[in-house]
């Protein structure tokens, strides 16, 4: 009997199988740097979305927070890494910086 053929299509698979892990590894380091690259352009004045869909305007941004303005008389205090982008109107939201 010859199985070279059986084996050759297991290396295929193993060789996609692993092409593809690897593939997704590259995408999600390259979301979290652009995400990291986000959260260090925010400035005062820029409109943001955090990760739990609450929108605001950044008041103030320190090493860790980011004060939220989110109406004339309401303030919150978020840590950078809630900012999950910058808010376009029409409600899209930017991940990485301009």
């Amino acid at each position: 009997m010859h199985t070279t053929h059986g084996t050759s299509v297991y290396w295929i698979f193993f060789v996609l199988l692993i092409a593809m892990t690897g593939w997704m590894f590259w995408q999600q380091s390259r979301q979290q740097k652009n995400r990291r690259q986000l959260q260090q352009s925010i400035s005062r004045g820029d409109e943001v979305v955090t990760v739990g869909g609450i929108i605001g305007t950044v008041e103030a941004v320190t090493d860790e927070e980011v004060t939220l303005r989110l109406g004339s008389d309401v303030q919150i205090r978020v840590l950078r890494k809630a900012i999950g982008g910058k808010y376009q109107p029409g409600g899209s939201t930017t991940t990485s910086p301009k």
